[in-house]
């Protein structure tokens, strides 16, 4: 892993090219801790006279810490041993897990939430998580919280040391609503309606309650009019890995399934969403304040403290059921997103950089800097996606209305059903039951055509697409015909074989 190695002795500054005169150091636990933590050290970006290391308790490890080195690496940020962290003198330490010995720490330390707000129980526990009483004790330990109605969760001189500054990651999200139209780009969404689903961890998570989700919204949602997405929790990828997130998802994401990587993209993949189905972790609360409807997945978590902004929100959002997907998820999105809840998590929306600076600089007694106190936007999501290459193809009596489905999850029958194929990224089996099967335009069209039909005899046609364009070889003609999306025009041309009909002209409808 790339380690910065930093000199501690007096002379350090002589080693520095800017005049250096505070120094913060970055605590991180976990993957999902050092992308909060991030938010905050957006806030010193600019500023010459901040320098920032970054450390993390290499002997007390959290449960859902593997991936953390890795992400640390790519920062090519100063990275201290906690040993030298703690014997190092700094003038601010900020931190967003209470898990880690921050009273060793010659240093203020701030501690902010990792989740938006505090919603939940320690599992097995009436303690609430990131408000553990006896890992907040020391005067140098500030707790930084989302909202006032959290105060009264705190001991007494705990709650003296708290301030309320809001939420960095739901502001950041805010500061970045106009670029839902980029986002949609990157995902490749077009004008389909993106359902998005979000997944914390363990056993009452969405996954966890029912780990094939993913494939049965694949194979009741045509490929054409909604794309899937699925943001996991960082810890599932830590938990498990993503070699096995990735085996477990396999079929999933052979079906057009879009998987955002722990590390990016998340919160513009819940921006850039119609609908989000849910369970019992933040994510519900941001999508809502993202003015994203949700629908509630699982089961009611028994770790919800009641009361809180998460319970209020699980009490009110609908739950997904039996009935068709498209009609749950289309009334969502026709009702809106839920209103009056993200503002019992978050205190002063859109405020945070404005509060949280100046608390900042004052802990280290320096002027502000003179520029407004923002935060950047959220990244660009980094989808891990694969080309969908074979098709479960239904065409209506009119021979004109196409539904398409992806043949790697099975469905329900469909009217006019058969299957298009890709001729080398579909699998042998799919290529085996296609009717119809396709390649992207290259040349000597008619060669090509007639080798396949020879080793697929049971596809009725063999197409090549362009843009605007489907190329089609029967037995006896080959034909071009226009279209926006060439392979709904293969799958109408297939509809007409069938009945023996001309591939061009008007289709009379008995």
């Amino acid at each position: 892993m790339f380690r910065r190695k930093v000199p501690v002795d007096r002379d350090y500054d002589h080693w520095l090219t800017y005049q250096v005169q505070r120094r913060v150091l970055v605590v991180a636990r976990t993957v999902t801790t050092l992308t909060r933590l991030l938010d905050i050290h957006s806030l010193f970006e600019d500023d010459h006279r901040v320098q920032v290391a970054f450390t993390f308790d290499d002997r007390s490890r959290a449960i859902f810490g593997a991936g953390l080195e890795e992400f640390l690496a790519t920062l090519e940020a100063t990275l201290l041993p906690w040993e030298q962290a703690v014997d190092t003198p700094f003038d601010l330490a900020v931190a967003a897990s209470e898990n880690d010995a921050l009273d060793k720490l010659n240093c203020p330390v701030l501690l902010v939430p990792h989740g938006i707000g505090h919603q939940k129980f320690y599992p097995d526990s009436t303690t609430v998580s990131g408000l553990n009483p006896d890992r907040l004790r020391g005067e140098h330990v500030r707790v930084g919280l989302s909202h006032a109605n959290q105060l009264d969760r705190l001991e007494p001189a705990a709650a003296a040391r708290a301030v309320v500054i809001g939420d960095p990651c739901h502001d950041r999200m805010l500061a970045s609503a106009h670029r839902v139209p980029h986002f949609r780009r990157v995902l490749g969404i077009g004008t389909r309606k993106h359902v998005v689903l979000v997944s914390t961890w363990g056993p009452q998570s969405l996954i966890g309650t029912d780990p094939l989700l993913p494939q049965r919204f694949l194979s009741e949602l045509p490929l054409d009019e909604y794309q899937v997405s699925l943001v996991l929790h960082p810890g599932v990828w830590s938990a498990h890995s993503p070699h096995q997130i990735r085996a477990n998802l396999a079929t999933a994401i052979r079906a057009g399934l879009i998987v955002i990587p722990p590390q990016h993209g998340w919160q513009a993949t819940i921006l850039a969403a119609d609908v989000c189905v849910a369970d019992c972790g933040s994510m519900p609360l941001y999508a809502t304040a993202a003015r994203v409807p949700v629908i509630l997945g699982s089961p009611v978590a028994d770790t919800v403290v009641p009361g809180s902004p998460l319970a209020n929100l699980i009490a009110v959002a609908p739950q997904l059921g039996p009935a068709p997907l498209s009609d749950q998820l289309d009334n969502a999105i026709a009702a809106g997103p839920i209103e009056d809840v993200a503002g019992q998590a978050v205190e002063y929306p859109g405020k945070c950089a404005e509060i949280l600076r100046p608390l900042l600089y004052e802990t280290l007694d320096l002027p502000a800097p003179q520029w407004p106190a923002v935060f950047p936007p959220v990244a660009d999501p980094a989808p891990e996606r694969q080309p969908v290459a074979a098709f479960r193809v239904g065409v209506a009596a009119d021979g004109h209305t196409v539904a398409r489905f992806p043949a790697a999850v099975p469905g329900p029958p469909l009217p006019g059903q058969h299957v298009v194929a890709h001729a080398e990224l579909a699998t042998l089996s799919e290529l085996e039951s296609a009717s119809v099967v396709y390649r992207e335009a290259a040349d000597d069209f008619l060669s090509w055509a007639q080798a396949t039909a020879r080793q697929r005899p049971h596809a009725r046609l063999i197409a090549e697409t362009a843009p605007g364009i489907c190329r089609l070889w029967t037995k006896d003609q080959v034909v071009e015909l226009p279209g926006p999306e060439p392979l709904v025009t293969a799958s109408r041309a297939h509809w007409r074989v069938v009945r023996r009909l001309p591939l061009t002209g008007e289709v009379q409808i008995p």
